[in-house]
């Protein structure tokens, strides 16, 4: 026994296969519509989620900004209080002095 074949025709991509019912195009076109919708959720999901980055991101921008400010605020209120310590040190030093000259009041 021999086989024949029948040659394909041009232009023809796909042969219809006779097994494939209704029921079976449409399980799989939703299928794709569910994986679709899922995906656009989960892009959705994301590009809020980097918005809130950006966001938290400028916010700790701000505070960083803010807390740099302050500290060097702080520092020069602390370089201020070194010196009016300084001098009160320098001034009680005079007065020690002036107060150990002998002809002093006590």
């Amino acid at each position: 026994m021999t086989r024949t074949t029948t040659p394909k025709e041009p232009g023809r991509f796909m042969k219809f296969d006779p097994t494939v019912s209704t029921g079976t195009i449409i399980q799989t076109l939703v299928f794709i519509i569910g994986v679709a919708t899922a995906y656009g959720g989960y892009r959705e999901d994301q590009v809020k989620q980097d918005g809130r980055i950006a966001m938290v991101e400028a916010l700790a921008d701000k505070d960083r900004d803010s807390t740099k400010e302050s500290l060097k605020k702080i520092e020069g209120q602390v370089a201020d209080l070194a010196k009016s310590n300084q001098d009160i040190k320098e001034s009680l030093a005079i007065l020690r002095g002036r107060a150990a000259e002998p002809g002093s009041r006590k």
